[in-house]
């Protein structure tokens, strides 16, 4: 029993000796390193959320920020057809994954969500209002995309809303076919507008760190300028020590 005593301490020693030379605690504890900034931007088709995002990229990762942009949930998910509430299901359950498991580490320094949780609770409103999602289906979902320990981890979001008119020249400036989506026509555009204003209405009596932005008379120089001065004003202040 005495060796047997003796084999685990110097194991335990061994082990310790490792975890001292991979600084375990420096590389996975938030206590000593932060957990990225983490921003999502969501609204209906070509309200500028794609530009935004990869202007702040190219802007950020010069300087020296390690900047991730996750593939959209619409582009990873395929398999599923986009007619149902689980396609959005499935594309808020890819974001939150993400959101989640980057909380708890460090290989970046900014994180930005082309789409995430509120975007999963806005799309719950559309399928209601398609009448393929009963309204108590609607609310166990949203609840469960907006809980606070989800909400906590975004140190931004952005409600990015257009007019339709505007949204439609923006989405076939460049295209293979001018035909009208399901969810990218005027009609279609401005429903969805209206749902996401309501969930902005209904999260900021809760939350500051959340904003309503109507594009439709920024050109794309004056909506990036406006995204990037706001964001780098509210990471400096909560990069700022605590006095």
């Amino acid at each position: 029993m005495a060796e047997r005593d003796n084999n685990e301490q110097l194991f335990e020693e061994k082990a310790k000796n490792i975890l001292a030379h991979l600084k375990t605690q420096l590389r996975y504890g938030n206590g000593f390193l932060p957990r990225p900034f983490m921003i999502e931007f969501t609204g209906p088709p070509s309200s500028g959320k794609t530009t935004t995002i990869r202007e702040l990229y190219d802007f950020l990762r010069p300087l020296g920020f390690v900047v991730w942009r996750p593939q959209e949930g619409a582009e990873y998910i395929q398999n599923i057809p986009r007619t149902t509430p689980l396609y959005n299901v499935a594309t808020g359950l890819y974001a939150l994954d993400k959101l989640i498991h980057e909380s708890f580490g460090h290989k970046y320094d900014i994180i930005l969500f082309d789409r995430a949780v509120y975007d999963a609770y806005c799309w719950m409103e559309y399928w209601v209002e398609k009448n393929q999602l009963s309204p108590g289906d609607k609310y166990v979902w949203q609840s469960f995309f907006t809980s606070k320990q989800f909400l906590e981890k975004l140190d931004l979001a952005y409600f990015m809303i257009c007019d339709p008119e505007v949204a439609m020249k923006r989405q076939l400036r460049i295209a293979i076919s001018k035909r009208p989506r399901e969810t990218t026509n005027p009609a279609s555009i401005e429903q969805k507008n209206k749902i996401w204003q309501r969930a902005h209405s209904f999260h900021s009596a809760f939350r500051t760190n959340i904003r309503l932005v109507n594009t439709t008379n920024m050109g794309e120089q004056e909506m990036v300028d406006y995204f990037t001065n706001d964001i780098l004003t509210v990471l400096e202040s909560k990069s700022k020590p605590s006095q």
